[in-house]
């Protein structure tokens, strides 16, 4: 197994004509593919290379949206109960942190399945009006959720095609 992952772009536009949740879920998608684009050709020293002060690195990125998307889709909105261990760790970034046992065909398969999952919940739905349960971010509605992800995505996708200037000069979408 070669230690560079390939990710071909299979980005598509999001059609014109869609509803708003399937509008909101498609720009969704497209950020979602933009960061693990940014990983493509890459082997996993580039991808946890620290080249700005904070933890964040390419592999950190898809990490911590991993757990992002988990958060709001499946315990704020679905209401699942949260781990009881996770808030035990006293290191509120530990999600930024790759270590030696973290696998980066695991990790991006981790976030394309927690993405699926996320799509899942928002089509599951009767509205987009409809809130979360609770008891974490109550009341927030289907809507804010995702348009928060798209945000959350959307300015992680951005420190990634920064990140990946810096690593090997690529730029582009």
């Amino acid at each position: 197994m070669s230690d560079v992952l390939s990710i071909p772009d299979t980005r598509l536009d999001p059609p014109p004509d869609l509803d708003e949740r399937e509008t909101l879920i498609a720009f969704l998608d497209w950020y979602r593919e933009t960061i693990l684009v940014k990983l493509d050709g890459l082997d996993r020293e580039a991808m946890t290379r620290r080249l700005v002060s904070s933890r964040t690195t390419l592999l950190g990125i898809v990490k911590h949206l991993t757990l992002v998307e988990w958060w709001w889709f499946v315990i704020v909105f679905g209401g699942e109960p949260l781990d009881p261990d996770a808030d035990d760790d006293p290191d509120p970034d530990s999600d930024w942190l790759i270590t030696d046992g973290d696998d980066t065909e695991a990790l991006v398969a981790a976030y394309r399945s927690a993405c699926a999952r996320s799509n899942e919940v928002a089509r599951a739905t009767s509205s987009l009006e409809d809130r979360s349960p609770g008891p974490h971010r109550s009341g927030r509605t289907l809507r804010w959720i995702l348009a928060h992800m798209v945000e959350e995505t959307a300015r992680h996708a951005g420190h990634a095609d920064i990140l990946r200037e810096l690593i090997d000069g690529r730029t582009g979408d």
